[in-house]
């Protein structure tokens, strides 16, 4: 009987040792999943303002450029800027 007794305290032990794993990883899934949660979120943010940048500068590339050589400079300097700022959005997505 003490056999009996001392293989089920070894199951118990087991067991008890099984429980605190599940619930460490049940505590490390619901951090995960926050993190998952809040980079979607991210991604939303980003891919919401590249479709602005890119529906303005097609306002400023449909925009009849038939003004004075330094404005077109200006306008070629913003779209510069806007092409640029959209291409550190699509790497931060790609991250």
């Amino acid at each position: 009987m003490s056999v009996l007794a001392s293989r089920i305290r070894q199951v118990l032990v087991h067991v008890n040792g099984l429980r605190q794993e599940r619930d460490q990883l049940a505590s490390t899934r619901s951090s995960l999943m926050e993190e998952v949660r809040e980079a979607k979120r991210r991604a939303d943010v980003l891919q919401a303002r590249i479709m602005e940048l890119e529906q303005e500068n097609e306002v400023l590339r449909s925009v009849d450029v038939a003004s004075t050589p330094t404005d077109r400079a200006g306008s070629k300097e913003r779209i510069d800027e806007l092409v640029n700022e959209i291409d550190r959005c699509l790497a931060l997505l790609k991250n």
